[in-house]
């Protein structure tokens, strides 16, 4: 028998990771701290709290190996429904887990950017990697991150950043915190 973890606390949670995760994306490269959940089912990071204020049932999730407990968990919660990563408004990585290649998700439409997909992608760290210089909207000049990626991200999203307005965004998540990285923001290795 499986135990149903609860899941958000209340609409106040609901809105405060919400928030964080619209600040993470208006401020690219700037850390927002997501609410710590109470309890949730074993093995998952802090992080996932913010897939239960993103999914509902008029959006679908995509997981590169989806666990059981942790679908049913979310599904039981948010509605959702599960799709194959090339269809899904959502992807979530689970730290090393392979990650899609960027061009193999939704990448929206001329007419419809907004139906590209998100990657919610969990790292080890957000120092100790490569510096990268993230410029663009919501960056005054420009902002200086050392997150620990994997070598081929960074050559993916350059070459996504032809399709603008089209392209995936990403949060990156580790622990309770994220930084967004939505699809207008340039990035270069330093």
């Amino acid at each position: 028998m499986t135990v149903m973890f609860p899941g958000l606390r209340d609409s106040h949670e609901a809105q405060h990771t919400f928030r964080a995760l619209l600040n993470a994306l208006a401020n690219p490269g700037r850390p927002q701290t997501l609410p710590a959940p109470e309890q949730m089912p074993a093995g998952y990071p802090p992080s996932i709290i913010g897939l239960l204020s993103l999914l509902d049932a008029t959006v679908m999730v995509g997981f590169p190996n989806a666990v059981p407990d942790l679908v049913q968990w979310l599904v039981f919660h948010t509605g959702t429904s599960v799709a194959p990563m090339e269809r899904a408004d959502f992807i979530y990585v689970p730290q090393g887990q392979a990650r899609p290649a960027l061009a193999s998700l939704r990448q929206g439409l001329l007419d419809a950017p907004e139906t590209s997909a998100t990657l919610m992608l969990e790292i080890p760290s957000f120092s100790g990697g490569r510096a990268l210089e993230l410029s663009g909207p919501g960056i005054q000049t420009s902002e200086i991150i050392t997150p620990v990626l994997d070598p081929g991200l960074i050559s993916e999203w350059q070459r996504q950043s032809g399709l603008f307005p089209r392209g995936v965004d990403i949060f990156l998540l580790c622990g309770t915190d994220v930084i967004g990285l939505p699809r207008s923001t340039a990035i270069r290795e330093v």
